[in-house]
């Protein structure tokens, strides 16, 4: 049975001020993930608010109750193409309906910044995420030995 709570997830962009939460939320995510945790592969986490903003992609986070519980990114790919990144939920608050809400806002934003498609890419093993992405409207386009890539075609009339 799949019970979701009523969410009420403030998201806000990153600042200066919530940056450092931030990174911890997703560098948690990639240790559990990955066992280890490469500095050299998330340059961006070294100071998420100019790497993002500064280059026009947009980071956002979200709160319950005043506590930072997920983040999500949206990097634009081209002129009408997005790439969500940095999807990550704080462990005891996943399975919550969490991810879903961060992921509909991003789509919200994709959709006002003028994106026709979003595309992203998670490893293969991650069955948890390959399956959430497609229960949320993504399609596979491409699978290796270490990646698949989804994408899903935004309507522009959910606005």
């Amino acid at each position: 049975m799949d019970i979701r709570m009523n969410i009420m997830l403030s998201v806000a962009e990153v600042t200066e001020e919530t940056k450092e939460q931030a990174r911890r939320i997703v560098c948690a995510g990639l240790e559990e993930r990955f066992g280890e945790l490469d500095p050299s592969y998330n340059k961006d986490l070294d100071d998420i608010v100019s790497w993002y903003a500064g280059q026009g992609h947009l980071f956002l986070t979200g709160a319950l109750e005043g506590q930072m519980v997920c983040t999500g990114a949206l990097i634009r790919e081209g002129r009408d193409v997005g790439r969500i990144a940095r999807m990550s939920v704080w462990k005891p608050y996943r399975r919550r309906g969490i991810a879903r809400c961060m992921l509909q806002e991003l789509e919200r934003r994709a959709r006002h910044m003028g994106y026709a498609k979003l595309v992203l890419e998670t490893t293969t093993s991650w069955l948890d995420a390959v399956q959430f992405y497609k229960a949320n409207g993504y399609v596979e386009v491409q699978r290796d030995e270490e990646e698949v890539h989804l994408e899903k075609v935004l309507s522009h009339h959910a606005r």
